[in-house]
């Protein structure tokens, strides 16, 4: 559960997901509001179909392995990591959708 602080503040998230080599990709994106509160049931949940439609339109900063080692280890973000969804399964969002003020960087 996410408190409000987080919720207001902001609350990292990393996703990892494997290419089709197999290959980790992480993903870092602080969220917020409402954002961070269904994120958070997608992973409570491990609702992959939801992941699979929503994320390429939430988790937009790419980090490297090293990056997202050290957010790991620091235990403030949330972690969603999966084999059940590789990564070219993800839905593009249509060109010009951009993210909502709820993201935080």
């Amino acid at each position: 559960m996410l408190s409000i602080d987080e919720l207001a503040n902001g609350k990292p998230f990393l996703l990892e997901l494997k290419d089709t080599s197999g290959v980790a990709i992480q993903w870092q994106q602080t969220l917020r509001g409402a954002v961070a509160k269904r994120w958070y049931e997608i992973y409570r949940d491990s609702d992959w179909a939801a992941l699979r439609l929503e994320a390429a339109g939430v988790f937009l900063n790419r980090v490297s392995p090293a990056q997202a080692e050290h957010s790991i280890k620091s235990g403030l973000c949330v972690v969603i990591k999966t084999d059940a969804v590789k990564e070219n399964e993800l839905v593009r969002p249509p060109q010009g959708i951009k993210a909502t003020d709820e993201f935080v960087g």
